[in-house]
């Protein structure tokens, strides 16, 4: 990917569970751990974990990080963790036109210049009723975050939080959120072309 994409709590969870006893848990642990630990230049402050809501300047690193090279993505350009990749990235190239880095297989009737996409409000529908049920049943597996940062709190959880009060992981990337466009529905990709906020044009559409 292009980005540092994000995902839910229980995506982590999955993930962590599925990856155990595979021999790719480790290695991806210490991806998510060296670049939890790496001193990014596009999130400078270390305030540990933020109570309540976050500062502009938070709010602006996070954004910043997001954008940024997934470490996840092999210098041969290989997703390491593609078996559990987030539900975004799972979307990515099938409910709108994925970046040339970051395509998927050709499916039955398509090919490399003609691809079907789903309709992405179809999709969001399926994945709101899923959210909606976590809410009765754990909201905290609903809490969004980067996918590295939730990945390693997940796998290492007394570590991460040790990690978080002394200060060693920039407070961007160890926050939660609840970001309800994460998944960037095609709406919100437009918006963020057209220089809009995308929580702006996901306000306007409930």
């Amino acid at each position: 990917m292009v980005n540092v994409p994000n995902w839910m709590t229980i995506e982590a969870i999955n993930a962590v569970s599925v990856l155990t006893g595979t021999g790719k848990l480790k290695e991806a642990v210490a991806v998510a751990e060296g670049w939890l630990l790496e001193r990014h230049k596009q999130a400078t402050s270390y305030e540990g974990m933020p109570v309540g809501k976050v500062s502009p300047q938070i709010r602006d690193e996070w954004r910043a990080l997001s954008v940024s090279q997934c470490p996840f993505m092999t210098e041969d350009k290989r997703c390491l963790i593609h078996q559990v990749r987030p539900l975004a990235c799972r979307a990515f190239g099938v409910t709108r036109d994925a970046a040339e880095i970051c395509p998927r297989p050709p499916g039955k009737g398509e090919t490399l210049t003609q691809r079907i996409v789903i309709k992405s409000d179809a999709f969001k529908k399926t994945v709101d009723a899923f959210t909606d049920s976590c809410k009765n049943k754990n909201p905290e597996w609903i809490i969004r975050g980067f996918v590295p940062s939730l990945l390693y709190r997940a796998a290492e959880p007394e570590k991460f939080r040790k990690m978080v009060k002394d200060n060693q992981i920039a407070t961007a990337k160890a926050i939660g959120i609840n970001y309800d466009v994460s998944l960037m529905w095609q709406p919100q990709v437009e918006a963020l072309r057209s220089g809009m906020s995308p929580d702006l044009v996901a306000a306007m559409n409930k």
